[in-house]
């Protein structure tokens, strides 16, 4: 249901500040309780950190961790067992999503040092084709229909997406510079287009959220900067977030016809939203004035306030970062340790 480009996408932007496309049915009831979630972590691949991405209906977890070489695998965690889903020949490789068919996606270094998106199923790993120049390469999965967004050459300015629904490849034609970010169930895409770039080659705050379906798109609005999404959900609504004309973001709600801001604490900085599931449950975070840590967060409605996800009761955890949540409310992420030989993140489920 979710995510952005991963790598150097990621860093760089951190650098700078149905045919209607109609939602698909009415949202459940939000659930009536508010459970009370206790962390699990997950382990690692042999190295000293991991970080889970997405997460299934079923529970089954995937992301990346380093083996003790040092070199990072995509895993896939399933039943309490960390399995390594290895590389296309090159060193590294991650995963970035799952479905409920046990089909993972993600990225992995080619021999020739080139990127390529991987679907990985019943224990096979397949080059889905779309070969693309160093960090330039994301992938997420729904129900069997697969995105793809990578770059033929260096440049952010160069970024494609493409929709694979089993034998059907289909370009997502829009503005250039163009991300692919989740999909849902029915095929729905939504993304970030119009990655202009300045003269150091990073892009500008002038991209927009989109949402495409069966060649028909349109953009989701801005609260005065840029925006971008980052998941939706079986009933096509969105989450992500947009800058505001002051230079702030803020994490948004889009229902199917607007746009609308998260409720926030009054002392808040800065937010965002990463994920919503079919309950209307979102996760994603937000910084406070003067603090130097972000706080994880949970809304139970797209109308509450949020609740801070526990962290582990260890002096050493700083932080915490969520990816993914399921329909039963299950979250995935990381929490960094500080250590003595740095700071690490390690994989964990809230549930």
């Amino acid at each position: 249901m979710r995510r952005s480009l991963r790598r150097a996408m990621a860093t760089a932007i951190a650098m700078i500040a149905t045919m209607s496309l109609a939602p698909l049915a009415s949202p459940p009831a939000a659930a009536a309780s508010q459970e009370r979630l206790r962390v699990v972590h997950l382990g690692t691949l042999g190295g000293i950190w991991s970080v889970a991405r997405g997460i299934n209906n079923h529970g089954h977890v995937v992301g990346d961790s380093p083996l003790e070489s040092g070199l990072s695998h995509a895993f896939l965690w399933k039943n309490g067992t960390m399995t390594d889903l290895g590389t296309l020949g090159g060193e590294t490789s991650f995963a970035s999503g799952i479905d409920d068919d046990g089909r993972v996606v993600g990225c992995s270094e080619l021999p020739s040092g080139q990127w390529t998106p991987f679907l990985w199923h019943n224990g096979k790993m397949e080059d889905l084709g779309a070969h693309g120049a160093p960090g330039y390469c994301d992938a997420e999965v729904a129900n069997g229909h697969i995105v793809i967004s990578f770059a033929p050459a260096p440049g952010f300015a160069e970024l494609r997406a493409v929709l694979l629904s089993g034998d059907v490849k289909t370009v997502i034609d829009r503005r250039p510079g163009l991300v692919a970010d989740a999909v849902n169930d029915h095929g729905q895409v939504v993304g970030a287009e119009n990655y202009v770039v300045n003269e150091n080659g990073l892009p500008l705050p002038i991209y927009r959220a989109y949402l495409w379906h069966n060649g028909t798109g349109r953009e989701l609005g801005t609260f005065g900067g840029m925006s971008a999404p980052d998941s939706i959900n079986n009933l096509g609504q969105v989450v992500g977030n947009s800058d505001t004309a002051d230079g702030h973001r803020r994490g948004f709600f889009w229902n199917g016809s607007s746009m609308t801001a998260l409720p926030l604490p009054a002392d808040v900085s800065n937010a965002g939203a990463v994920a919503i599931n079919d309950r209307g449950q979102i996760v994603g975070s937000y910084s406070k004035v003067g603090n130097p840590y972000g706080f994880t967060a949970l809304w139970d409605t797209p109308t509450s306030q949020p609740r801070t996800l526990p962290l582990p009761t260890d002096a050493k955890v700083t932080s915490a970062r969520a990816h993914d949540i399921n329909n039963q409310g299950w979250i995935v992420g990381s929490v960094t340790y500080y250590w003595n030989t740095g700071r690490h993140t390690q994989a964990v489920i809230w549930r």
